[in-house]
């Protein structure tokens, strides 16, 4: 009898869902939760306080990543990464496709390295992808300040899908996404005292409840 562990790695896809099952549009605190502390709300998530177990003569690491409850799919979605504080350092914000052995954070488990991640750090204003930068040129935050990243998401339940990352009005080239995907929202915090909240999520699910 096969396990989940057994299974080879392949691409969630839509069809193994209701239309109407996406998850939940709020952070997951049970992830890296020796780190991050997640709000009552849900939405809102920082990078400390230190907690009794961050005596690690390594800590801080030098990035932790941050998941969340959602796997969209089957309609268009829309909603922001309010970045509250950068802490003087920079940050990643976008989404990862699922796989059915768990999401692929990249080699060294740095949100943006996998192929199947698009990272977008609004200090440089490049999206990455497979730990490099394949677009360039977006509105960045000013220095030390905050600001709004926004994400929109058309997923058709039975073709390809696309993505688009926007800040200040202006929105990146499509990202062009596999047929049926199903995307969890993610960030990718790289400094201690970074905070970042969940806002504005809009969403239109397909037609049809299969």
């Amino acid at each position: 009898m096969s396990t989940p562990s057994d299974r080879e790695p392949s691409l969630l896809s839509a069809a193994a869902f209701a239309v109407t099952d996406v998850g939940f549009f709020q952070w997951d605190a049970n992830h890296n939760a020796d780190i991050l502390t997640v709000s009552s709300s849900g939405l809102g998530l920082a990078w400390g306080p230190r907690k009794p177990r961050n005596k690690d003569a390594y800590y801080p690491p030098s990035w932790v990543t941050a998941a969340t409850l959602a796997y969209m799919h089957s309609g268009q979605f829309q909603w922001d990464f309010v970045v509250e504080e950068l802490a003087g350092g920079p940050i990643g914000v976008g989404f990862l496709l699922l796989w059915n052995t768990g999401p692929d954070w990249g080699f060294s488990g740095c949100f943006g390295e996998s192929s199947t991640a698009w990272s977008f750090n609004p200090v440089t204003g490049d999206i990455v992808r497979g730990a490099q930068s394949i677009q360039g040129g977006l509105p960045t935050f000013p220095a030390g300040k905050g600001g709004t990243v926004t994400v929109r998401l058309d997923l058709p339940r039975d073709t390809e899908g696309a993505a688009w990352f926007a800040v200040n009005g202006t929105a990146s080239e499509p990202i062009y996404l596999p047929h049926g995907a199903v995307i969890m929202p993610a960030a990718c915090l790289m400094k201690e005292g970074q905070k970042i909240t969940l806002a504005d999520l809009w969403e239109e699910p397909s037609q049809g409840t299969g």
